[in-house]
């Protein structure tokens, strides 16, 4: 190599070590410093006064009797009027539940359909309890072989069994029979 190319690099590097030295000096930022932010605040807007509203009494023409109306002692003392019935005659108490021999109430289902196939009995007790009734199947025995029975309930009352039944049957277009509920077959 001859000398005017090693001087070339010996320069080259020189250079380049002193760039690395003072660049980053210059470029840091130091010494440099940001433009002052200066805010103002605007003052808070004035608020207007609320006026303070004092509560009156309603007037309660109970209160006041009129001229023409008697007043509670002569109501009292004046003879009950023909024309009111005190015979009426009260809404019929409902019908209580019967007590089973072990003293709880002997409750009532209906019980829609015995299937052969599990599935159709749980697609017509998701179809039940979407329209909001309590519905749920369970195994039956029968001279067929194993079933298993859709039911809605339990309630309380054959009668509401009856009336359960038949609007079961116009909803669903099954013609139910209602059966009295027995909770140790019971099975989800």
């Amino acid at each position: 190599m001859n000398t005017a190319m090693k001087q070339r690099l010996v320069g080259t590097v020189v250079i380049g070590c002193l760039a690395i030295i003072f660049i980053p000096a210059l470029l840091d930022g130091e010494g440099v410093s940001p433009p002052e932010m200066t805010s103002s605040m605007p003052a808070p807007p004035a608020m207007p006064e609320v006026p303070v509203i004092q509560q009156e009494r309603p007037e309660i023409t109970a209160d006041t009797l009129s001229a023409s109306e008697p007043d509670a002692d002569e109501q009292a003392a004046a003879p009950p009027s023909q024309d009111t019935d005190t015979t009426t005659s009260a809404p019929p108490a409902p019908e209580r539940p019967k007590l089973n021999t072990a003293g709880i109430p002997a409750t009532w289902t209906v019980r829609l359909g015995s299937f052969g196939e599990k599935a159709n009995a749980e697609g017509l007790v998701a179809r039940l309890r979407e329209q909001g009734y309590k519905g749920f199947n369970r195994s039956i025995n029968s001279s067929r072989g194993p079933l298993t029975g859709v039911y809605v309930g339990p309630v309380l009352t054959e009668a509401e069994a009856d009336s359960l039944q038949r609007q079961l049957a116009s909803e669903f277009e099954l013609e139910g029979v209602v059966v009295q509920f027995s909770i140790e077959e019971l099975e989800q």
